[in-house]
């Protein structure tokens, strides 16, 4: 957003920032008038903006190679120079137009890229152009179509047709096209909104959003939500609390501290009330006195303390680092903490490359599980989802260690501390990250050049980009005492634990069923010489095939691991998690106005549940959440009266009120699978004139 001689000029940027945010652009308008000093961007900010360039340059590169002839905007001089290179190039008929300058007032931009397409009639000629834009995102976003089209309706002013397609080049070098047809009139509706605000902005306020982490004006919302007491500043409370909260009259902490214990809050459940509602009252007792306070959670059977297993000798401590800029993303640091002989031990694997990652899971792993041999009542501590998840998904990508993360997963050896904090302990502190939970047990202790992980990502790509190993040694030292935050973390909440209270059952190996622990070693097995069958002695052109049709073997059941994960992640989650969880619904009422009902040889019951998003459809096959049994199919589904009526077959007992519904896991891959696995061996035994692809 721009004024230059009394014209107000709008970008690409305006319009995405209005669409994630209208107080942002009320933000900017005041900016244009009354200007104010705002923070420069950190560095963060500064590598996103300089791996864009790096990409950006690398697609350039891409279309020379490709023979494309080029045509680069110098982004010297005024707004009209560029603008009229840009539309000289264009007719010139340049393959492609890098860095273009468009304009129609009031709209301006500057597109990454305008490439020819011929065979299209234009004010131009026999051909036209599309827009293109490089992103490092893995997934192409809507923000991304938004900004396209702004250039896409500056470009059509100038060759009299709109562009045939846009496309967006992602971070990993995939390109995402779609016709321009099919977002215009959306398009349309998002730009006449946005100029009529701008014409005559109308009032906002500083609201917590997805756009808060791009926005410049970050600091100042946060400064004014510290100022207004706002309720996002309560641990753990999302948007649809906040609005719950704000419609039975409660805006304020301080509000919500005041509530009488009694008070119930329209369409939001007793329990949350409960909970926000002590969570503030603890925050503003820190707040007040300058002092941290905790609370002791009641126990709650599989929960909070009930997590924590017995101290072992043989415990790990476990912390990763990862670079989102690597492409797909690189797992670069697996760190490790133990007990050697009594003294602390620090172990890294490092990794730099794919092939190093490969090596460097492995290494941990072989790791875990040659601890897990030695001390069998042992376990592997980390705190939130990362590190688990980074094991799953690496499992699944280098197709190594299946099975041991697996036995990892199926034993409970990898404890989760966070989940423990949150279900064990209420802490005065606004969030529940371990940074802040330091604050109970190792207060200010925090130290040397890294000290957040975002810190550690812009070490480590100096590190990529200088080859300075003193850079690597910054991490390390930030890694060990995250790893040894987690032995503090554990033994803190080891003093709070009720004496009384049982450990929780170990779950031994001998108890893991033989026969079907046998059937996985021997799948395994089967898949492995499959593998050096298609792989060993082919030739290199058919290598390449051969290798991808190795892949495939296990194909399916990879993809259905998270599935699978994401079910048995559901079946432990609180009432609270599930009715937060738009894919299930949570906590089911009893519907007195439809009683059970024969439907065939089925029953037919109805239930209410309370508002809140959900995906599940009509048809849907679900099931209870608590014990994964079968809960029916949906037959019949009222969204705005909020009532579902499941039908249930003879073999399965009614669904009891309270309970909650989750989407069963995937569906049957095993025709997928054999036939597949049909097909290497048709190749192995070498019927070729069968299975070369031609």
């Amino acid at each position: 957003m721009r004024e230059e001689k009394g014209i107000r000029f709008y970008a690409a940027t305006d319009l995405v920032n209005y669409l994630g945010c209208a107080h942002a652009t009320s933000c900017d308008l005041r900016q244009l008038t009354n200007p104010v000093e705002l923070p420069e961007d950190d560095e963060h900010a500064a590598l996103l903006q300089e791996k864009g360039i790096e990409h950006e340059r690398a697609y350039l590169e891409r279309l020379r190679k490709e023979g494309r002839s080029v045509a680069e905007i110098s982004s010297e001089g005024s707004l009209e120079t560029r603008v009229n290179a840009t539309r000289a190039a264009m007719r010139g008929g340049a393959d492609v137009v890098y860095q273009g300058a468009l304009i129609a007032a009031p709209w301006h931009g500057f597109s990454d890229f305008l490439l020819r397409v011929n065979g299209v009639r234009s004010s131009l000629g026999d051909f036209a152009y599309d827009v293109a834009d490089t992103k490092l995102a893995r997934t192409a976003k809507p923000k991304h179509i938004v900004q396209l089209c702004v250039y896409a309706d500056l470009l059509g002013a100038i060759q009299g047709m709109e562009p045939p397609r846009m496309h967006v080049v992602l971070g990993d070098g995939t390109e995402v096209s779609l016709r321009t047809s099919t977002v215009r009139h959306y398009y349309g509706i998002a730009r006449g909104r946005f100029e009529v605000f701008a014409g005559a902005p109308t009032a906002t306020v500083a609201e917590p959003c997805g756009h808060c982490e791009f926005c410049r004006w970050k600091e100042t919302c946060e400064a004014e939500w510290e100022a207004t007491d706002h309720l996002s500043l309560v641990a753990s409370i999302n948007r649809s609390q906040i609005e719950k909260l704000r419609a039975g009259g409660v805006s304020t902490l301080r509000q919500l501290a005041a509530l009488d214990d009694a008070a119930r809050v329209p369409n939001l459940q007793s329990g949350t009330l409960t909970r926000l509602r002590a969570q503030v009252r603890l925050q503003l007792l820190r707040r007040d006195t300058g002092k941290n306070q905790h609370e002791m959670l009641a126990a709650l059977p599989g929960r909070g303390f009930a997590r924590l297993p017995k101290p072992d000798t043989g415990d790990l401590f476990f912390d990763m680092e990862g670079d989102p800029f690597y492409e797909l993303g690189l797992e670069y640091l697996f760190g490790f903490i133990d007990d050697d002989n009594g003294q602390e031990r620090f172990t890294a694997y490092w990794a730099h490359n794919r092939a190093d990652e490969k090596n460097a899971f492995e290494s941990a792993v072989d790791f875990i599980t040659a601890r897990l041999v030695a001390y069998p009542d042992a376990h592997v501590y980390h705190y939130a989802s990362y590190e688990e998840s980074a094991l799953k998904r690496l499992a699944m990508l280098h197709g190594t260690r299946e099975i041991q993360v697996d036995n990892l997963l199926r034993r409970h050896k990898l404890v989760d501390l966070y989940k423990v904090v949150r279900e064990a302990v209420r802490i005065s502190e606004p969030r529940y990250s371990i940074k802040n939970v330091e604050a109970f047990y190792a207060e200010n202790a925090r130290s040397g050049e890294v000290t957040t992980a975002g810190e550690s990502i812009i070490i480590y790509e100096r590190f990529r980009r200088l080859g300075n190993i003193d850079f690597l040694k910054q991490i390390e030292d930030y890694n060990k005492f995250d790893c040894q935050s987690l032995r503090m973390c554990r033994d803190w909440l080891l003093t709070l634990r009720p004496g009384n209270l049982p450990w929780p059952t170990e779950i031994a190996p001998e108890k893991i069923d033989p026969a079907r622990e046998q059937k996985r070693i021997e799948a395994e097995q089967r898949t492995a010489a499959h593998i050096k069958a298609l792989t060993d002695g082919c030739t290199p052109e058919e290598r390449p095939w051969r290798e991808l049709l190795a892949y495939l073997l296990e194909f399916h059941r990879r993809e259905a691991k998270p599935k699978y994960w994401a079910m048995f992640t559901r079946q432990e989650m609180s009432d609270e998690e599930l009715i937060d969880d738009a894919e299930c619904i949570g906590v089911l009422k009893s519907d007195p106005m439809r009683p059970p009902r024969a439907e065939k040889r089925s029953m037919v019951y109805s239930f209410t549940f309370q508002p809140q998003d959900f995906k599940m459809r009509l048809g849907d096959e679900v099931l209870r959440a608590g014990s994964l049994e079968p809960a029916g199919e949906i037959f019949a589904l009222e969204e705005d009266a909020r009532r579902i009526s499941l039908k249930i077959g003879p073999k399965f007992s009614s669904l009891a009120a309270g309970a909650s519904l989750i989407p069963k896991g995937p569906l049957g891959d095993e025709v997928l699978r054999g036939a597949i696995y049909r097909y290497a061996e048709t190749v192995v035994a070498g019927d070729n004139a069968r299975v070369i692809p031609r």
